[in-house]
């Protein structure tokens, strides 16, 4: 058995005090790195898992279940949003509007933003940085469930194919004719996005009927698969 005794040996003190801090030393850092270690590998695992966006629920709105598409149906619009995740550096939707009215609606494609959490206003991506975005020969496209999807919630409503928009002096302007539809894509930085619950707007779905402007906000959140 050892036994330790207090010595008047300066040197051989001072070699037992740095002894003993050296251990402690070792086993702390041991400690603190094994620790690390399991802490490091969850947050690689977190950041290594692939994003969807997925739809947030709403009882006043319909959710489809192959492709989270978000329905909402008011003064007549029938306004859908549906997640998009062939695209990597961008967050993208595609949106459907269709006039159940008996007059034009109108609506400007470029007014559509983000809220995120942060109440930050995300524009979209314009036309002229699509390059810097997409591969050269990108062409957006729907989900292929989604045709099913729509069918499923309205057989009136067609996907597929060009739809019926009306000339305009205005180009940024889309004007609906009744019981007709326009779809169109609209994408955001993901950088941009600061939170995981986002709201994508689509502003001021007019009526030229009466002017009665319609305003649809699609709740979504961002999920770790």
């Amino acid at each position: 058995m050892m036994h330790f005794c207090e010595t008047t040996d300066i040197r051989y003190n001072t070699y037992l005090f740095w002894r003993r801090t050296f251990q402690l030393s070792v086993m702390v850092v041991l400690s603190v790195s094994l620790f690390g270690c399991a802490k490091m590998g969850n947050f690689a695992a977190d950041i290594f898992r692939p994003e969807r966006i997925v739809p947030v629920f709403d009882p006043d709105a319909t959710i489809t279940l192959q492709t989270g598409t978000v329905i909402y149906v008011e003064n007549g619009i029938v306004a859908m949003a549906v997640p998009l995740h062939d695209v990597k550096n961008v967050v993208g939707f595609g949106i459907l509007i269709y006039n159940k009215t008996d007059h034009w609606i109108t609506l400007n494609r470029q007014d559509c933003q983000m809220l995120d959490q942060s109440k930050n206003m995300i524009k979209q991506i314009d036309k002229s940085q699509h390059s810097f975005y997409f591969k050269r020969n990108f062409r957006p496209k729907l989900p292929p469930e989604f045709a099913a999807d729509v069918f499923r919630y309205d057989k009136t409503i067609r996907v597929q194919g060009d739809h019926a928009i009306l000339p305009t002096e205005d180009l940024l302007k889309t004007n609906i004719m009744p019981k007709n539809s326009s779809k169109f894509f609209i994408y955001f930085p993901k950088s941009s996005a600061k939170s995981t619950n986002l709201r994508v707007i689509v502003p001021k779905v007019t009526s030229e009927f009466n002017g009665q402007q319609t305003t649809f906000v699609f709740k979504f959140r961002v999920q770790r698969d």
